[in-house]
C-alpha cells in the first residue's frame, strides 16, 4: 500500500519509518520552500502549488491508496477534493475542526466535554473587559497557527496588553481567542488510534511538562492518576473519535484539576508527547497510525515498564552524553534554530523514581539549570 503524507517534518519522518517496517511505501506533500530534509530518503516529495488540481496532485504522489497529515494547517478544501480519488484519513471534517481553536472549542463543548471558559476577541476594549470578567492570568491565542508559544500571549497584569504583536493582531483582524485560567494540577495528554474498521486502542495517559509554552518532558504512564479521572479522559476521547468518525491517531491535551479533566486542545495526528512509544510500547503511535489508516489490526499499547522523553530544543545535545542502556537518542536531521524541536531522548525505567532521575539527568545535560527538574 502506498500512503502520501501532507508535511515533511519529523512527524512524517517517524511515521514513514514505522510504516516501511509494515511494507508500506510513502510520498510527501511539501509547501513551497518547505525544508524537506527530514523525509529526503523516505519517498518522493511533491511540492504543491495552487496551480495544481487535486487530480494532478494525486497522480504526482503516485496514486496513493491513503492520504494523511502530519499537521493541522493543511488546505481542508484540497483534502475534500482528494477524497474523489482516494481515502483521506483523518477526514477533512476533522481537520477543519481542529485547525481552528474557536471551532474546536465549540465542537468539544457541543459533545458535553468541558473546556476552559473562552471568548472570541474583537477589540482591545473587549479584552480589557475580559480581564474583569475572567480574572488574571488570561491567555490569548491565535485561532489558527498558534503553537509552541508562538502567536500566544499570557496576560498576567493589565500592562501585558501592551505586549508586542497583540494590538497589531487585533487591529488586523486576526482571529483570536481568550481563555480563562484553569487552576490545574498538571497537564495530561491522551493518545488513541481508531482504525478504518472502527477498532480503537488507547495509550497510557501521560503527564507533560512545558516550559515557555513548549513541551520539555513527558512521563508515561502519568503517575498517581486516579482511576475515575483516567476513565473520564478516556470517555471524552471515545466521544470525539465516534463523533468525528475519526481514523488514525488523535491526541487530546488536557488539564487535570482537583476533581476533573478539562480538555485544552486536540491534535489530529501523531504527537510530540507520544514519541516515547517508539521504545516504550510494542507498537508505537507511528506504527498504529499507519495500521489505522491502512486498516490493519492495531498493535498492542500496554507497557511493561515506564517511559518518558525530553525534547532537544534549539541545539543538538552531544549523543555521547546519552549512551546509557535506558536512553535512546533521536535526531531529526534539522538545522539548529532557537526553540526548534531538533530531536528527543527517550528514557525507559522500571519505576518512577528511576525514570525521573534519568529524565532529570537528560534535562540537566541539555539545558543546565535553565529548566526545573521534574
Amino acid at each position: 500500500m502506498h500512503i502520501a503524507i501532507f508535511g515533511c517534518g519529523q512527524l512524517a519522518q517517524m511515521t514513514a519509518k514505522a510504516g516501511i517496517e509494515l511494507d508500506l511505501t510513502f510520498s510527501f506533500v511539501a509547501d513551497p520552500g518547505e525544508d524537506c530534509r527530514c523525509v529526503a530518503a523516505l519517498g518522493q516529495v511533491v511540492t504543491y502549488t495552487p496551480a495544481m488540481t487535486a487530480q494532478s496532485l494525486f497522480h504526482e504522489l503516485g496514486q496513493p491508496q491513503v492520504i494523511t497529515v502530519e499537521k493541522e494547517m493543511v488546505d481542508a478544501d484540497l483534502l475534500q477534493a482528494l477524497k474523489h480519488y482516494t481515502a483521506v484519513y483523518p477526514d477533512d471534517k476533522a481537520i477543519r475542526i481542529t485547525q481552528n481553536r474557536i471551532r474546536e472549542k465549540n465542537y468539544i463543548r457541543d459533545l458535553d466535554i468541558p473546556t476552559a471558559d473562552f471568548d472570541v476577541i474583537t477589540s482591545l476594549e473587549q479584552l480589557r473587559q475580559l480581564i474583569t470578567d475572567f480574572g488574571l492570568p488570561l491567555y490569548i491565542k491565535a485561532a489558527e497557527s498558534g503553537y509552541d508559544g508562538y502567536h500566544q500571549w499570557r496576560i498576567k497584569t493589565p500592562a501585558d496588553l501592551d505586549q508586542q504583536g497583540l494590538a497589531e493582531a487585533i487591529e488586523h483582524g486576526v482571529a483570536l481567542i481568550a481563555e480563562k485560567h484553569v487552576p490545574y494540577q498538571r497537564e495530561i495528554s491522551v493518545i488513541a488510534a481508531r482504525s478504518a474498521s472502527g477498532n480503537v486502542v488507547f495509550y497510557p495517559l501521560m503527564e507533560n511538562k512545558h516550559e515557555e509554552g513548549v513541551l520539555i518532558a513527558t512521563v508515561a504512564p502519568a503517575p498517581t492518576l486516579a482511576a475515575d479521572l483516567e476513565q473520564q479522559a478516556l470517555d471524552y476521547m471515545r466521544r470525539l473519535l465516534e463523533a468525528m468518525d475519526y481514523v488514525g491517531i488523535l491526541t487530546m491535551e488536557c488539564f487535570q484539576t482537583e476533581g476533573s479533566i478539562i480538555v485544552n486542545e486536540l491534535a489530529p495526528r501523531v504527537h510530540n508527547s507520544g514519541h516515547w512509544s517508539i521504545e516504550g510500547n510494542s507498537a508505537s503511535q507511528f506504527e498504529n497510525h499507519c495500521r489505522a489508516i491502512s486498516d490493519k489490526p492495531l498493535g498492542e499499547t500496554s507497557m511493561t515498564g515506564l517511559a518518558g522523553l525530553v525534547n532537544m530544543l534549539g541545539q543538538h545535545g552531544d549523543p555521547e552524553q546519552f549512551t546509557q542502556d535506558n536512553m535512546h537518542y533521536h535526531r531529526y536531521g534539522k538545522q539548529e534554530r532557537p526553540r526548534r524541536k531538533l530531536g528527543h531522548i527517550t528514557v525507559c525505567a522500571d519505576n518512577i523514581d528511576s525514570l525521573k532521575q534519568s529524565l532529570n539527568q537528560v534535562i540537566h545535560r541539555l539545558y543546565g539549570d535553565r529548566y526545573r527538574p521534574l
